[in-house]
């Protein structure tokens, strides 16, 4: 089908820019570190998390020397990564939404004032309230020597360009570089919808009616528990033992493990409809991947329009703004009224 082969030739542009806009920040055979692994529910952080992996295992060929997530952090990169680039997973919580995640950022920022440091492409969104948050980010950035901002859209570009001092380049996001992801089963139903349910959430006339078209959901897996010794290593042995670098390997692997669960998770929920909807980025991304049509929507500040607009539609995706505009656009993929 011709969709299916612009989709590919898509996704084929978009892993070649982001090779070409990582991969001079790292060097074959380099030592590094992927800090912020995404320990929760949103699959598409697991997403650009598995696309990650899968570029530097590509271009780098070895794992990360020490990854962290939000709760196992330690101040003690040094410990196993004492050279190379720490990269900080990429994704759409650069700001004042997600601050748990923001202030992650500026403490790597702050205590690794040495080191080269590079932010993996992130959409960036300070609420106009919130300047504090702002004039600490702009504080960090402009007292570290070697930070560089990645990011997915234009007007993130433009932010980063006006606010803060250092090189910022435009790179796509990392969960293409998961190349193609078959449907896991036929579909159940011919519409389903995965719509938001967090601070990111609009629309709120939409959910209704598409409760009335076929199910609704959001990202809700009920993850598998981590394994007896996984969760000993997590909470007794790496604190008491920061140098273990075979506890490091074994959580670099645990980590690998949550994370491709996770995006197996979104493919057999997005597996069940024909046709979906949604205001979630990574499932525009991952339904793409798939090689499904769908509709995309948005959350509370563009975020997938902007994305669509800086690379450009996959050639599967059909782009709605409104209760009205959705009503057409369904009739038009299911002939429904």
């Amino acid at each position: 089908m011709q969709s299916h082969t612009q989709a590919d030739a898509h996704t084929r542009a978009l892993m070649d820019s982001f090779a070409s806009v990582v991969g001079p920040l790292v060097a074959p055979g380099e030592s590094y570190a992927l800090l912020d692994f995404p320990d929760h529910p949103n699959v598409g952080d697991s997403a650009i998390y598995t696309g990650e992996l899968e570029f530097f295992d590509a271009h780098v060929g070895r794992p990360a020397a020490y990854v962290c997530s939000l709760t196992t952090y330690r101040r003690d990169v040094g410990a196993f990564c004492p050279e190379g680039p720490l990269f900080i997973h990429g994704g759409g919580n650069f700001g004042s939404v997600w601050r748990k995640h923001q202030l992650f950022r500026h403490a790597i920022m702050e205590h690794y004032r040495d080191r080269k440091v590079v932010q993996l492409a992130q959409s960036v969104h300070y609420a106009g309230h919130d300047g504090d948050t702002l004039e600490e980010t702009k504080r960090l950035i402009g007292q570290h020597p070697d930070f560089t901002m990645l990011v997915r859209d234009t007007p993130s570009y433009d932010f980063v360009q006006t606010h803060f001092d250092c090189p910022v380049q435009m790179c796509p996001d990392a969960a293409h570089y998961m190349w193609h992801l078959p449907p896991s089963a036929a579909p159940d139903h011919t519409v389903l919808s995965l719509l938001r349910a967090d601070k990111e959430k609009t629309n709120p006339d939409i959910r209704p009616y598409l409760e009335t078209v076929g199910p609704v959901a959001d990202w809700e897996p009920q993850f598998k528990a981590r394994t007896p010794t996984d969760r000993i290593v997590e909470k007794l042995l790496a604190p008491a033992l920061p140098r273990n670098a075979a506890l490091m390997r074994r959580r670099e692997a645990m980590y690998r493990r949550q994370a491709w669960y996770r995006v197996h998770y979104g493919i057999r929920l997005l597996s069940g409809g024909a046709l979906i909807v949604s205001d979630r980025l990574h499932a525009h991304i991952l339904t793409g991947l798939m090689r499904k049509e769908h509709i995309s929507l948005d959350n509370m500040y563009g975020k997938i329009r902007r994305y669509i607009d800086a690379w450009g539609p996959d050639g599967l995706v059909t782009q709605v703004s409104d209760l009205e505009a959705l009503k057409a656009a369904l009739a038009e993929h299911t002939g429904a009224q």
